[in-house]
């Protein structure tokens, strides 16, 4: 099974470029936008495409990055302006123009954004949840953000070509593509972190492709291994498959930040999954590490907000041993897998990594207000 760590830099790194025209599922445009809700029997193809929205919930100003990968299907992130903490949503447009969205959080209770994008460009509903429904109106503002388009990539291979009962391998990829909102030289910056070995006039999606043929070659390679016998009644272990997306989680100048979910079977018990961020400063071109946003010495000060955020997250009492049964230490030292949002810090840890695969990704939110004095004055904002 391939460790977990290629999981999450497999849409980052390139062996080498494929030519143009490489096969892929291409969705949406930078011209396209959600289209209406009115008795359309079907969404068209221009939904798949991304939005920075920004409105109200409740009341309460909110904004959210939201992307259409496989034309109804609905992925982003949005946070309370005033709180800044990223929760992410996903979900799907029915035939209908109804659309819903679904936090991820780790109560019981689905909380739903349930609406529609109307002909003046709008997206408006109810959010329910906790016994509460509250209404939200929120549209689109493209002000101080890049603008992006999505593609994405499917195919699927027989193990045994011939058999009927042949296991099959499958791959799917999706990504964000900038497209506009900042000069040349900032969208190629933003293109080469998506795909390193981009060359300008390269096709969007030729590392989809080149990520799948990969993927199908290692595929392959097990073929003289399977035991046709047990195809019948064990045969789901010899079913392979991998996807990935990068989409927007923060898009506001001079921050961008990207998330990138991996998740693949390649046989065993379980597969494994993870998300990595990447921080992007557009102004100067740099793919951000905490060295760079936070003062000298600012470890064992981060690390105590760390610790403040996971107790609350997870309801630990004060005092209690992190490594007495949720962690495989004390400590929770900072990573590199963070990002920043206009109220704080994000840091996000992959299964494995500092608890058992049970605990799933552990992804802690530090507001400045915790860390303040160890933030460089350039990234306080």
């Amino acid at each position: 099974m391939r460790i977990l760590t290629c999981l999450i830099t497999m849409l980052v790194c390139l062996n080498a470029c494929q030519p143009k025209g490489a096969n892929q599922k291409k969705t949406g445009d930078d011209s396209s936008s959600f289209a209406p809700a009115e008795n359309v029997p079907a969404p068209p193809k221009a939904l798949a495409k991304y939005q920075s929205l920004k409105g109200t919930l409740a009341g309460q100003p909110v904004t959210m990055n939201l992307a259409s990968f496989e034309e109804n299907n609905l992925d982003g992130w949005y946070f309370y302006d005033n709180v800044g903490e990223p929760i992410q949503v996903e979900g799907r447009r029915e035939n209908n123009g109804r659309i819903s969205l679904t936090e991820y959080n780790r109560d019981s209770d689905s909380c739903v954004f349930t609406g529609t994008f109307n002909t003046d460009g709008t997206f408006t509903g109810h959010w329910t949840g906790k016994g509460k429904s509250f209404p939200f109106n929120l549209k689109e503002d493209t002000t101080g953000t890049i603008r992006f388009t999505t593609i994405t990539h499917e195919d699927s291979l027989n193990l045994l070509p011939g058999r009927e009962d042949s296991p099959q391998g499958t791959s799917t990829g999706s990504i964000v593509w900038p497209t506009g909102g900042a000069d040349e030289a900032v969208l190629v910056f933003i293109r080469k972190t998506i795909a390193p070995k981009y060359k300008t006039g390269d096709d969007a999606g030729v590392f989809l492709k080149q990520q799948a043929d990969a993927f199908f070659k290692e595929y392959n390679g097990i073929r003289g291994d399977v035991d046709t016998t047990e195809l019948k009644d064990r045969g789901f272990s010899w079913n392979w498959d991998e996807s990935s997306r990068t989409n927007v989680v923060i898009n506001k100048w001079p921050l961008l930040a990207l998330e990138t979910f991996s998740s693949s079977y390649t046989g065993g018990a379980h597969g494994n999954h993870g998300t990595g961020f990447q921080l992007l400063d557009l102004s100067a071109k740099k793919v951000l590490k905490p060295a760079d946003v936070f003062k000298p010495g600012y470890k064992k000060a981060l690390s105590a907000a760390l610790d403040k955020a996971f107790r609350k997250q997870y309801s630990i009492p004060a005092g209690e041993p992190l490594d007495k049964q949720y962690l495989f230490a004390r400590i929770i030292e900072p990573n590199d897998n963070f990002y920043l949002t206009p109220k704080g810090a994000v840091f996000s840890y992959t299964p494995y990594e500092i608890g058992p695969y049970a605990v799933g990704q552990i992804t802690l939110f530090v507001p400045f207000s915790d860390i303040k004095g160890i933030v460089k004055e350039t990234y306080l904002q």
